[in-house]
């Protein structure tokens, strides 16, 4: 599965015209990766998707190829991290310059989920991380998020990426597992990959579950007990910065506009237990 971060130089920013045709404007941010040859000796093209201002260079995932078969070139499609686009998405995206090529998108070794129901029991089939948005009625993911604290009431609070949605804001520890784990496993390898907390995930405490329908997910939350602030190993493309909080710090940080929105709803619908169980 791929997870490898790569830097895009922008060479036809978003509103700039083509140099072949002056009467494309480009839509999209579009340039090269540094570093990695494509075909017939240049480098590797790349189209920047999820970012809707102009911008000279980009740290992101890559998630599909387009495959040209004229032999003319492979362009990658990277896009910020937790930014998901369906295979349609992504092809009326770069419609305004594909058009002129026999080309087709190819998704990239995309996480698969495991599709449950309301009440969580799975389904019996996988769902593509890039339909993740697109989910049918009665059809849900599981995502985990964890609540890490020190034997003095310190809480980790961790800062985004500039390359995710809501970036620069803060957040807890999360993200959605993968098929074949359990949410307590799920939750020990997004602490381990995030943070490099090692816990085994009997050693994770349950805090709440809760379903969101609107976003056709199961959230688990969990406690993670650290005797003392270990230092966090920050994720490239994930994280830039990290605190530990006493808990009214971290309490007013959640309710602030520096949070992402929607852990800041969950922690105030269980505000009162989390208070409880911290």
């Amino acid at each position: 599965m791929e997870n490898e971060i790569y830097v895009v130089k922008i060479d036809q920013p978003i509103g700039s015209s083509s140099p072949d045709y002056p009467a494309m404007v480009y839509p999209v941010n579009c340039g090269y990766i540094e570093g990695i040859q494509g075909q017939e000796g240049r480098a590797q093209e790349a189209y920047v998707l999820g970012v809707d201002i102009p911008v000279d260079s980009f740290c992101g995932q890559r998630i599909a190829v387009i495959r040209r078969r004229d032999g003319q070139g492979s362009p990658w499609v990277v896009v910020p991290e937790e930014i998901l686009y369906t295979k349609q998405q992504i092809e009326e995206m770069v419609h305004f310059q594909e058009q002129y090529y026999d080309s087709q998108v190819e998704m990239v070794n995309e996480e698969l989920w495991d599709a449950y129901y309301r009440q969580g029991e799975k389904l019996g089939y996988q769902i593509p991380r890039s339909m993740a948005k697109s989910l049918p009625d009665g059809v849900y993911h599981i995502v985990v998020y964890i609540y890490t604290v020190t034997a003095d009431g310190l809480l980790l609070a961790t800062q985004r990426a500039k390359n995710k949605t809501y970036p620069f804001k803060w957040e807890v520890t999360g993200g959605s597992i993968l098929t074949g784990e359990s949410p307590q496993i799920g939750a020990a390898r997004e602490l381990f990959e995030e943070t490099g907390i090692s816990k085994d995930a009997g050693e994770l405490e349950e805090l709440y579950t809760y379903i969101d329908d609107r976003r056709h997910c199961i959230y688990h939350s969990y406690i993670a007990r650290v005797k003392q602030e270990p230092h966090i190993h920050l994720q490239t493309g994930e994280t830039i910065n990290y605190a530990w909080l006493p808990y009214h710090k971290f309490r007013n940080l959640v309710h602030s506009d520096r949070f992402i929105p929607s852990e800041q709803e969950r922690f105030r619908i269980h505000e009162g237990l989390i208070t409880q169980k911290l």
